[in-house]
């Protein structure tokens, strides 16, 4: 049954002590009742008294109570759903404002209306109707689970050792047949060694349902036979009294087993994710696991293109799997694919040795989903010694023949939702699980394919996206950097955010074949890579049905390892001068530089000129989109100005024959940008992700340890609020109170004030060690060579005296800055900083790690300068 729990607000016109305490109040309130009711969903609705322009309408001014229930929302992952004014004045000269708010965890599920007032009122019906999927009946079958803390291992390394591959593996020398084979033998070697039960597909079942639990339940099965059997036989009335004492002892006694194993279940998966990645994705499977929270489906019913819902989970795949295919099929006609000149450089035939496959299967993450054949990545990496010389035998003959075994071709695809309504299925990306087997030599010969391209210059020092030593905030800094530079130096900026529709899975083949000769790559391995892009099919795969199987001729897979370089060198003839890009992000950047005493005319002519280079830039872009059939998302094409000037900007780039209006906002990597290069939005945008994760937190409190909530906060939830945190260090107190308030919650949900103070640094703090470590990997060039020069030389000084002889050698200049803006951006800001740490904190040669630990200890004050 589905919990709902509405809190009715009234705030009053008090003074901002009363409002804080008001909203720090319901903010507790919420966390205790959520605590109780961990899958309820948390409704706040009533007159809150509240303005905020940049949050409600009519956006004309912000107060205190507007700045405090917006990081109420912001603290518990609310959104506010009510988009009209809500209070009519019927006084002259009044403005009509949105006073009656309602905050929701569950935006989708509910769909607002605003009518006139009743009576005399001057406050507007708010009506909500609330949107429940009906139950799937649907029988899913059965699903194999296997207990790996109870499997033989030994004797499983044994049995591979010792069983005659080479005799009745590789008779045959097709590779799928052998691939057929050598996954039987492995599937045969776990269902001898490793026990397993079969359970019910389905979101009604239980994962932390065990043998004791089934046991409690025959117990308290078997008692309450017994009472009713003595009950009808119309025994003595002192009998039926012990039968029923024996079923109350034996129900009590299943709830505590049940409620034991529920909770070891919980803790069990918390202990995992504190070992996992920051920000991993697995967080979410706490989520699932908290009390019933897996009876739900994972999916809420989907836009069918008639206009109808898709409720089933059946439903929901096939029309997942009609959409994913429609956008990997590819209508080439009689178009040549683009021919590129050869470089200078030669990459030598690719040979498999078992070393290289022992070390992939070593490396393996165990915690990754099994492929559709269900070789689990356990398993390899556990047998890695008897496996490797196996595998590598099968990865010879696969490159020999230039085929790649007909299994690995099938991919089970996972929607993952992106930004926009859940219910719109092309708001979901297609992520292929493919066979690990498959995976582990695309490893091996994504190693060697990368090293050659990297050793040769191959690829452009523009793209930042898959890349050792480059990220995304990488990017974001050179970007931000170059449009400050602009604003300093009296000019301006453009930026256009281009975006290539479905661009992973429109991957035209032809097109991508041709060009792989062009950078000196074997034609034996050309000739592999086109049977690996050949003859895929996928389907999708929902609480356990399963769509049909549909056959797809474009794109590289999503989630496959060697994809992400391929499709690196599909798009790398797009990055030239004026584009800079992260895998299928590209942004077309022009400027101009100005002087203060420069006239309107003088302006306007340069800015005719920058938008005139912008629209041949793009039109070189769409001439590439032409020759590769790529198409660009007109709707998510964005234009913005990155100005100080005050007179308006009425010219506009020109892409595909069309005008790309230019906006005063920027959507790039995840950052939102505005054209004054503010990072208010962002930064709340972090708090909010933050948020909703230490909402989970809240929920399963119970089943931890403060220390062990501690470790789960500082390793699953403070990353989101520290992704690209040395961009934005230097915004405004007041937007960077979004994230100390999610912290000031997360302490809370914790509850050992001794133990956040001696193990939980501040937010500031750590922002101050990211963007120090930042700037030293930068300038020791470990980035893009681009990025590298941005950092300023070491200043020269004519003579040395007491003053400079103390400075550490890496000392940089730090010239006058003009504007705000500039100064506050990551290079100039940290440059400051950076001159002042003491010569100790650097490690004689570099080392990245040591010096981010020297770091933290100066700023903490436990490093003496030298």
């Amino acid at each position: 049954m589905e919990k709902f729990l509405y809190a009715g607000v009234y705030r009053s016109h008090s003074g901002d002590r009363e409002t804080t305490r008001l909203m720090e109040y319901l903010a507790e309130t919420a966390d205790i009742a959520l605590q109780r009711y961990p899958t309820g969903e948390l409704v706040f609705l009533g007159d809150f008294n509240a303005h905020h322009k940049e949050w409600l309408f009519p956006y004309e001014k912000t107060d205190h109570a507007g700045r405090e229930a917006r990081k109420l929302a912001l603290a518990l992952n609310l959104t506010q759903l009510v988009d009209q004014a809500t209070r009519i004045p019927d006084i002259a000269g009044h403005t009509p404002n949105c006073l009656d708010l309602l905050l929701t965890t569950d935006p989708h599920r509910h769909s607002v209306s605003v009518s006139a007032p009743l009576g005399s009122s001057d406050h507007c019906v708010v009506k909500s109707v609330s949107v429940c999927s009906p139950p799937d009946y649907t029988h899913r079958g059965t699903r194999r689970v296997w207990r790996y803390e109870s499997a033989d291992w030994d004797e499983m390394r044994a049995f591979f050792a010792s069983y005659p591959w080479r005799r009745l593996c590789f008779s045959s020398g097709n590779p799928s047949c052998v691939a057929d084979a050598i996954t039987a033998v492995i599937r045969q070697g776990m269902e001898y060694f490793i026990p397993f039960s079969d359970i019910p597909l389905g979101y009604k079942a239980r994962p932390w349902f065990n043998a004791d639990c089934a046991r409690a339940e025959a117990r308290k099965q078997s008692a309450y036979q017994a009472w009713v059997k003595a009950r009808d036989r119309k025994v003595r009335a002192r009998k039926v009294r012990a039968k029923k004492r024996a079923y109350n002892a034996a129900s009590r006694s299943c709830k505590r087993v049940l409620r034991k194993a529920r909770f070891d279940h919980i803790s069990r998966i918390g202990a995992k994710l504190a070992s996992y990645p920051p920000g991993s994705k697995q967080f979410w499977s706490l989520s699932k696991s908290v009390e019933s929270n897996f009876c739900r489906p994972t999916l809420p019913p989907l836009q069918k293109p008639d206009g109808s819902l898709a409720h089933t989970a059946t439903e929901k795949a096939n029309l997942f799997a009609d959409l994913f295919a429609s956008n990997s099929r590819l209508d080439t006609g009689s178009k040549h694919p683009p021919t590129l000149p050869h470089c200078d450089s030669l990459m030598p035939e690719i040979t498999v040795f078992n070393k290289e496959v022992r070390r992939s299967l070593l490396s393996l993450d165990v915690n990754k989903a099994s492929g559709p054949d269900g070789i689990p990545a356990r398993v390899l990496r556990y047998c890695a010694p008897e496996l490797a010389p196996v595998l590598t035998r099968l990865y010879r003959l696969s490159l020999k023949t230039k085929i790649v075994p007909k299994s690995w071709k099938l991919a089970n695809v996972q929607p993952v939702p992106k930004k926009g309504s859940r219910a719109d299925p092309s708001n979901y990306r297609p992520i292929a699980i493919t066979s690990v087997l498959c995976k582990v030599m695309e490893r091996v010969l994504n190693r060697k394919l990368l090293s050659y391209l990297e050793d040769n210059d191959l690829l452009s020092d523009r793209q930042y996206g898959f890349r050792r030593g480059r990220s995304t905030g990488d990017l974001l800094v050179y970007v931000t950097h170059c449009w400050g530079e602009a604003i300093e130096n009296h000019g301006e900026a453009i930026a256009v955010s281009l975006d290539i529709s479905k661009a992973f899975d429109r991957v035209w083949h032809a097109s991508l074949l041709s060009k792989l000769p062009a950078y000196g790559i074997p034609a034996g391995f050309c000739n592999w890579v086109a049977d690996f892009l050949s003859e895929r099919s996928i389907r999708v795969v929902i609480d356990g049905c399963s769509s049909e199987l549909m056959a797809i001729d474009a794109g590289v897979p999503q989630g496959s390892v060697l994809s992400a370089t391929l499709f690196l060198l599909h798009i790398n003839d797009l990055l030239s001068s004026g584009i800079v890009g992260y895998a299928d992000d590209s942004t077309v950047m022009e400027k101009y530089l100005s002087s203060a005493g420069a006239s309107g005319v003088e302006v306007q002519r340069m800015r005719e000129a920058m938008v005139e280079r912008t629209s041949l830039t793009l039109s070189n872009v769409s001439q590439w989109g032409d020759h590769n059939l790529v198409s660009f998302n007109a709707s998510k094409t964005q234009a913005c100005l990155f100005s100080a000037k005050r007179s308006p900007f009425t010219l506009s780039p020109t892409f595909r024959g069309t005008s790309v209006p230019v906006t005063d906002t920027l959507q790039l990597l995840g950052i939102e940008l505005s054209s004054d290069l503010n990072f208010g939005t962002a930064i709340e945008s972090k708090a909010q992700i933050a948020a909703r994760k230490l909402g989970v937190l809240n929920k399963v409190k119970r089943y931890f340890t403060p220390e062990q909530l501690l470790n789960l906060y500082k390793a699953q939830v403070r990353s989101c609020m520290e992704y690209c945190c040395h961009l934005w260090d230097g915004s405004a107190k007041y937007q960077l109170a979004a994230l100390d308030s999610v912290e000031r919650r997360a302490k809370r949900i914790i509850g050992d004030n001794k133990l956040v103070a001696s193990k939980l640094h501040s937010l500031a703090h750590r922002r101050k060690v990211a963007c120090l470590s930042v700037f030293y990997r930068l300038y020791f060039g470990e980035c893009a060579q681009e990025l590298h020069e941005l950092i300023p030389p070491s200043p020269f000084f004519h003579r040395t005296n007491r003053r400079t002889a103390g400075y550490h050698p890496f000392l940089v200049d730090t010239p006058s800055i003009r504007t705000k803006r500039f100064s506050s951006s990551f290079i100039m800001r940290t440059a400051k900083e950076w001159n002042s740490l003491p010569a100790s904190v650097f490690p004689s040669a570099y080392n990245l790690t040591v010096f981010k630990s020297r770091v933290n200890r100066h700023l903490l004050g436990k490093l003496v300068p030298s």
